[in-house]
């Protein structure tokens, strides 16, 4: 793990404090989890627009792909497969 240096503003300040007390955790583990929040709502934002793959995701957001695929069923996320790729993975199939 790497150490970063963040300056956090007073109302970022408040929200660190607050997790950490309600989650019972310290305030590194509370900055931690937001920005994990933060990177998961990102990864899901780039999916939905079309800008990644499942893979891509999944690789940024260090899960699985069936985590993944979970995550974004949470978030009302359907694939983003267009049909001119689910036709040619139909070929591709036929071919094997």
């Amino acid at each position: 793990m790497e150490t970063k240096t963040v300056h956090l503003t007073e109302d970022l300040l408040k929200g660190v404090l607050y997790r950490a007390k309600m989650e019972d955790v310290d305030e590194s583990t509370a900055i931690r989890q937001f920005i994990r929040l933060g990177m998961m709502w990102y990864v899901v934002e780039l999916y939905k627009a079309g800008k990644i793959t499942l893979e891509e995701a999944a690789e940024l957001s260090g899960v699985s792909l069936r985590r993944m695929l979970d995550i974004l069923a949470e978030h009302g996320v359907k694939g983003n497969i267009k049909m001119m790729q689910q036709v040619k993975a139909l070929d591709y199939a036929k071919s094997l």
